[in-house]
């Protein structure tokens, strides 16, 4: 059974100890090397043991989660990271998880959340320890690891795609996925023949390229259903599109 390094940060006494008696209750696989309070305590820490997994408190006091983040993806590869809040519903929430494609549980921490929270880390890691799958000979999609485990998806399914440190944020036509995978991997597997790189972080579908805006440096994109998305682009994005788009300048 592999043994999992785990870091807890929290700056509640009862919450952290409540967390504690739980991994160690009811998952002897998760090792609590070390308890941290505060930013600071929690920076020295993961950057001197490099969890496997670290418990986040989504409000540290004196600073911010997504600070620490930050600092930590300049520093070394994150970790699997599950929040822990008192709220479902805040955008500053919904930052942090895509900033690190990250899990969340909400506090009171249940013994069965936290058990499902863990279950999708360990499938994660067995999924990346899998040679790459291609994509089916009858079908036109491929597998790509989300936070939901592998997910098949289509070219015409997407409709931009956006680089996010290690991850990247797919716009699909049936909502927004989270990809575990860099915006290059990405590139290479959907082929420039139905892709634009549109500047360093952002990948565009030629298809729904719908008119472009030259003077206001953006585009907008058009889903089969009628569904409009206007993006912002950089110089070098707008460049781009407008050599495969002239028609479609505005």
């Amino acid at each position: 059974m592999k043994k999992y390094r785990a870091i807890i940060v929290e700056d509640e006494r009862l919450p952290r100890l409540s967390l504690i008696r739980k991994l160690e209750d009811y998952h002897p696989d998760i090792d609590i090397v070390e308890c941290c309070e505060d930013y600071n305590s929690a920076l020295k820490a993961i950057l001197r043991h490099r969890p496997d997994i670290l418990f986040l408190d989504i409000q540290l006091q004196g600073s911010t989660t997504l600070q620490l983040l930050c600092e930590l993806k300049e520093a070394m590869p994150l970790p699997h990271i599950i929040f822990t809040t008192a709220y479902n519903n805040s955008e500053y929430l919904l930052q942090a998880i895509r900033l690190a494609a990250a899990d969340y549980l909400l506090k009171p921490v249940e013994v069965s959340e936290l058990a499902k929270a863990i279950q999708r880390i360990k499938e994660r890691d067995e999924h990346n320890a899998l040679p790459y799958v291609p994509a089916r000979p009858d079908s036109d999609k491929f597998p790509f690891r989300t936070l939901n485990g592998t997910l098949f998806i289509g070219k015409k399914e997407i409709v931009f795609v956006r680089a996010s440190g290690n991850y990247s944020n797919a716009t699909l036509t049936t909502g927004e996925e989270i990809i575990l995978e860099r915006l290059g991997v990405i590139e290479t597997r959907l082929g420039e023949e139905h892709f634009i790189r549109a500047g360093r972080n952002l990948l565009l579908n030629r298809q729904m390229i719908y008119k472009v805006d030259t003077r206001h440096k953006s585009c907008t994109l058009r889903t089969p259903n009628g569904k409009e998305y206007s993006i912002d682009l950089s110089a070098g994005g707008l460049e781009s599109v407008e050599k495969s788009t002239k028609h479609k300048m505005t």
